[in-house]
């Protein structure tokens, strides 16, 4: 499988390895800086999907300076509404801090070509904070927010969004729906920063997002 240029990018945005059969060993190319690895045919959906992504999305924007992620606007009119943790420092010593966390969501975004910070509504999103036991009101968000997808980021996230206390693997298998907006549901994002090699999991769930907009 031959990689655009626009594919490597998006995946890139990621941190997500892109995969060939063309490669018998595992090496690095140093112009892109991605690895090429040989996968079964496991992997070859999830080339079809980012595929069809590159399609749809626009080009990812150019990066901005890691100096720390922008502050996320309030809840406006958007495409897309994410529902995920509070932006916190987790574990004893706060291993992973907040700006980590905006930052790995901000290049899941970038990378199907939208942002938090868009001036528009086609490519803006917005995040809302959920934990989990604790009441939100998601319709009210949803009115507000009025999106054309919802993107579920882990397991406090399915339950308020679907009442579902199942496991993470199940709900991801399939698109939802909560007051007749597709919901996908994927990985929280301190689970991701520990388990890196699950972005391309998570590349295919947001791949499915993309899919199912209406």
């Amino acid at each position: 499988m031959r990689w655009t240029e626009r594919q490597v990018a998006m995946l890139r945005e990621m941190g997500i390895r892109v995969w060939s059969r063309e490669a018998p060993d595992a090496q690095v190319v140093p112009e892109a800086g991605v690895e090429v690895l040989v996968a079964e045919e496991p992997r070859a959906r999830a080339v079809v999907a980012a595929e069809r992504v590159a399609e749809k999305a626009p080009a990812p924007a150019p990066a901005a300076p890691l100096a720390g992620p922008a502050a996320a606007p309030a809840l406006a009119s958007a495409e897309w509404l994410v529902v995920g943790e509070p932006f916190d420092a987790i574990g004893g010593a706060g291993d992973l801090t907040a700006a980590e966390q905006e930052r790995l969501l901000d290049n899941m975004l970038r990378a199907i070509g939208v942002s938090r910070t868009a001036p528009t509504r086609e490519a803006r999103a917005c995040h809302l904070a959920v934990v989990e036991g604790r009441a939100v009101d998601v319709d009210a968000a949803i009115a507000e927010v009025a999106p054309r997808c919802i993107l579920a980021l882990g397991r406090a996230a399915a339950i308020a969004l679907l009442g579902l206390d199942e496991p993470l693997g199940r709900l991801r298998e399939r698109v939802h729906e909560r007051s007749g907006v597709p919901v996908v549901v994927t990985f929280a994002l301190p689970y991701l920063l520990r388990h890196p090699s699950d972005k391309a999991r998570a590349w295919a769930d947001l791949c499915r997002a993309v899919g199912a907009l209406p």
